[in-house]
């Protein structure tokens, strides 16, 4: 996925994070993850840096609060980080930073993707049902925003793709005296004989004007 798509989708997830923080109230902060599984992408936003590093230790081994809220696509509190038993290492680390309490709310996005909302506290016992309902109607908020924030980046990413695949065959065209059609195959066979995205090849060969390299 592009550089910049990324940046685009990492924005929306940063303003979820820092809106669920400013509907919720009275917070330590706030942060947001997404996960695609098929683009092997993740993405994180965290409101301040001890949320951030709580969720460090979650990406580390793949498991914590947050990855059971998405897996399970249920809500998951935490009432005590000091004697949370379920994800030790996380506890530990989390009450160490002074974070003692959370939340975490699945957002409803697609089989393929995932995003969890998480919500933290300094004090335990804080995730109130209050609180939990306010996270919980913002939740479909935040789906809605991150995945149309995800289907622009992949419209632009398909339109920059069709782009680049006909600039590269309009070279072959030019250089090997091909038509429309047998460019396109020339491509779409270099990319299925090498194991490699036809977009990709397309750039190399705008960006070389030859199909050879070093794959």
């Amino acid at each position: 996925m592009d550089v910049g798509m990324q940046a685009d989708l990492g924005a929306t997830i940063g303003a979820v994070a820092r809106n669920a923080v400013e509907i919720i109230g009275g917070v330590a902060g706030s942060s947001a993850l997404f996960s695609s599984r098929r683009w092997r992408l993740n993405l994180s936003a965290a409101t301040t840096a001890r949320v951030g590093e709580a969720d460090e230790r979650q990406f580390e081994t793949g498991d914590g609060p947050s990855y059971a809220a998405m897996r399970q696509a249920t809500v998951v509190t935490v009432r005590d980080t000091a004697v949370e038993q379920r994800w030790r290492r996380w506890a530990s680390a989390s009450c160490e930073l002074g974070l003692r309490s959370m939340v975490a709310v699945p957002l409803d996005l697609s089989p393929y993707h995932w995003a969890v909302m998480s919500v933290y506290w300094d004090r335990p016992d804080q995730p109130s049902r209050e609180n939990v309902a306010a996270a919980a109607l913002f939740a479909p908020h935040a789906a809605v925003a991150i995945t149309n924030a995800w289907q622009s980046s992949m419209l632009r990413e398909a339109i920059q793709s069709r782009h680049q695949i006909g600039l590269a065959q309009g070279i072959l065209m030019e250089r090997l005296g091909l038509d429309a059609r047998q460019s396109f195959d020339v491509l779409r066979r270099h990319s299925r004989d090498n194991n490699i995205k036809l977009n990709r090849i397309a750039k190399h060969v705008v960006e070389t004007r030859s199909l050879r390299g070093s794959w």
